[in-house]
């Protein structure tokens, strides 16, 4: 329950022995302002990225093409392009846009490419629409994380060619579908968190040579995460991935996932712009600027000073605090955001664009309403309540909670993927796939969907019996909201009752033991999302600009426009919660997590 979940795939780290500690703290007394060469150390372990970018020279950091702030508009102000970012559109340019909008068919088409966190749910939305419309695209090559190749084989066999997900395809090609799938799917055993992503030197060759784009969407989206863990994956494992796009002779677009959320603590509108480096989320005037090697640093020194069994929880606490000094909620956040910062400094000449969604939740239409996998940010909420285990919450009810539906985001990656694959100007660019400007929707407005789905088709206790729930609590202080949920679930278990004469006492204590755990971990969870909970009283605007994302759907053909519909303004929110997503919970949560 304490990941923000958008999607990516987690990322874990193993714990190291004492000689590597010693071998990174002699590394980093060591270490100069020399040039660094992209040559990756050892990476069996979370010390060695530490080694590898406080290696990187201080000064490698580059000027940011303007973006929206400086672009040409024509009267009707529909077709906008960034001054410097892009060379203007030729005549032959501007006439395939008119005929045939972006291109984005003729792109998929032939096209290799290397998706990261494969087994994730927004990289398995994103593959099964890339197969359903481009059945002639070319190879697509999955980073998997496994013992060996024959292992690898097997998660995609298991995970995504089995994944109910695939349904269409599967009824399109009948028995032929297995062989269709492995003609397209290219497993490749790998961890994004070693070096050169741990590719063997067969695989590496080949995907070097014959890739044109790369998706990275592998993230540690656990909002509390331990701080070495959150920079490893989400800082540290995106710039190793750009340094291997280098090599890649074809490459025409190097695209990552990143959140809408790196906007942190800022109030306004919160525009689709590229980080530079060592930008934090407060007033540079009152703080120091923010210095991602020293922060990599700072996390080492830690590691090699605390007392082992200290280091998780501190690790822990020094990541939020870190985080809550620089202006972002916790270290997901921040640590996604140095991400970005580290891909701006060190991008040179390749092509980048940067899709940024909100909340991701369960597709909206394809390949079939209501599709999800694990639980998402919104959807312990949802169960919780529908259980009846969760009454009240803190959470403003006017609080705007920006959703959006998992197909969507896919249709975002694919058509801003076209755009910029197909002219490979070196720049880099910034999608919002955000509802909070064009069709926001409210906590309350949530709450009471869940409320009418839930009342109309009631969940059931282990006894079979159906669960009646209330109008949804609503609580401001994280004081009163602890003090209410942990009543509600001592009434509930029967503990407030008088003991009887014939009362077991072991059974009593074990039974208060279990209702003090669930309190911490509903409190806990309130704790995390509580940032997001009051984000209209907090902040008097916050909304996620969508501008590029806007012209992108300018852009597009009426017939791209129905295939890859992007546009937030279609979703009725009521209909998606009632029909679609709640629904799809059950099918596919809380029915798998029954079963299994």
């Amino acid at each position: 329950m304490s990941s923000f979940l958008l999607g990516f795939a987690s990322a874990t780290l193993p714990c190291k022995s004492s000689m590597m500690i010693a071998s990174t703290r002699t590394a980093t007394r060591a270490h100069s302002n020399q040039g660094a060469s992209n040559t990756f150390l050892s990476s069996k372990g979370f010390r060695e990225p530490f080694l590898h970018l406080l290696r990187f020279p201080q000064n490698n950091v580059r000027d940011i093409a303007p973006s929206q702030d400086m672009a040409i508009k024509d009267m009707d102000n529909r077709n906008c392009r960034d001054v410097g970012v892009a060379a203007p559109p030729t005549i032959m340019d501007m006439a395939r846009e008119w005929r045939d909008g972006v291109g984005i068919i003729d792109f998929l088409e032939r096209r290799n490419f290397l998706i990261t966190g494969a087994t994730g749910f927004l990289a398995k939305v994103l593959i099964e629409k890339i197969l359903r419309v481009a059945p002639n695209v070319g190879k697509i090559f999955l980073l998997i994380k496994a013992k060996d190749e024959q292992a690898a084989m097997q998660r995609v066999k298991n995970e995504i060619i089995g994944c109910e997900l695939f349904i269409c395809l599967q009824q399109k090609y009948g028995e032929e579908y297995t062989s269709f799938m492995l003609s397209k799917l290219v497993p490749v055993k790998g961890d994004i968190q070693e070096s050169n992503m741990g590719i063997g030197n067969d695989s590496f060759r080949q995907i070097t040579q014959e890739v044109d784009v790369i998706v990275n969407s592998a993230a540690n989206a656990t909002l509390d995460e331990r701080y070495d863990a959150a920079l490893a994956a989400n800082t540290i494992a995106p710039s190793w991935l750009l340094s291997f796009a280098k090599n890649c002779k074809k490459l025409s677009l190097f695209l990552h996932l990143s959140t809408t959320y790196v906007n942190g603590e800022r109030p306004g509108i919160l525009m689709e712009k590229a980080f530079e480096m060592g930008e934090s989320r407060i007033d540079s005037s009152t703080q120091s600027k923010l210095d991602v090697h020293h922060e990599i640093s700072l996390v080492s020194d830690l590691i090699e000073t605390l007392p082992p069994n200290e280091v998780p929880q501190k690790l822990k606490e020094i990541g939020l605090a870190r985080a809550r000094m620089y202006g972002w909620q916790n270290v997901y956040e921040m640590t996604k955001a140095m991400g970005e910062m580290m891909i701006n400094a060190d991008r040179g000449r390749v092509p980048v664009v940067i899709v940024r969604p909100s909340v991701i939740e369960s597709t909206f239409r394809e390949p079939f309403p209501g599709w999800i996998q694990g639980y998402r940010m919104l959807d312990p909420l949802i169960l919780s309540y529908g259980k009846g285990r969760l009454p009240g919450f803190l959470v403003d009810p006017d609080t705007v909670l920006d959703v959006v539906p998992a197909d969507l985001v896919a249709n975002v990656i694919i058509a801003a993927m076209a755009k910029h694959g197909i002219t490979a100007s070196p720049s880099i660019d910034v999608y919002h796939a955000a509802s909070s400007t064009v069709n926001p929707v409210m906590a309350c407005d949530i709450f009471d969907y869940s409320r009418d789905y839930f009342a109309a088709s009631p969940l059931t206790d282990d006894q079979g019996d159906e669960i009646q729930i209330t109008d949804m609590e609503y609580f401001s202080s994280i004081d009163s909201f602890s003090s209410y949920i942990q009543k509600d679930i001592v009434e509930k278990s029967g503990l407030s009752k008088e003991i009887g004469p014939n009362s077991n006492p072991k059974q009593r204590s074990r039974l208060e033991a279990r209702c003090k755990r669930m309190a911490e971990s509903i409190i806990h969870l309130a704790k995390l999302y509580e940032p997001y909970a009051f984000y209209r009283a907090r902040l008097y605007i916050d909304r996620f600009d969508s501008w590029n994302t806007r012209k992108l759907m300018e852009q597009m053909s009426t017939k791209e426009g129905n295939k890859f519909p992007i546009d937030l303004r279609s979703i009725n929110w009521e209909d998606y919660f009632t029909n679609a997503h709640i629904p799809g919970l059950k099918r596919h949560v809380i029915k798998k997590a029954s079963s299994s």
